[in-house]
């Protein structure tokens, strides 16, 4: 019976195997599709491979590809920047000799909504406070509890 320790040494020695292995059939397999793309004439993008080349999702067809940079480089490399533009730039617009770039007002006249709901004629009055209920949705206190007195819902029928 074999023990711990021997059995260890058995686990270590059938992992280096397997790398060694491993790596054999990895430059065996690299080996083949070289030859494959040679004889076929294949591309990175026959092979779909293409998006992995470019990015993550890929150029659209026609795009050069931007480098990424910071502020700094977009700056220099004659990027415009989008949104807003900083507060200082009125005065280096001015500086420069060229108008400052007008602020747009987003504020809108807001119209009140129209309610589509349709206005449904009042069913049960209560002669006592002139109270009404059309008989949709819950029964108001009042009626629920002139029913507990034991009135019946056709005294208050309009």
């Amino acid at each position: 019976m074999s023990n711990y320790i021997q059995i260890q040494a058995q686990i270590e020695q059938l992992q280096k195997e397997a790398e060694a292995a491993r790596k054999r059939e990895i430059t065996e397999t690299i080996a083949n599709i070289k030859k494959a793309i040679q004889v076929f004439g294949l591309t990175a993008e026959d092979l779909g491979l293409d998006s992995l080349i470019k990015g993550k999702r890929g150029l659209k067809p026609g795009k050069a590809v931007a480098k990424k940079a910071g502020a700094k480089g977009a700056k220099r490399a004659g990027a415009k920047r989008r949104g807003r533009p900083p507060k200082a730039a009125a005065k280096t617009a001015a500086k420069a000799g060229r108008k400052p770039a007008k602020a747009k007002t987003t504020a809108k006249k807001s119209k009140a909504p129209k309610d589509k709901r349709s206005v449904v004629a009042p069913k049960y009055r209560d002669s006592a406070t002139g109270a009404t209920w059309t008989g949709r949705g819950k029964q108001p206190k009042w009626l629920a509890a002139a029913l507990a007195s034991g009135k019946k819902i056709d005294d208050f029928k309009i």
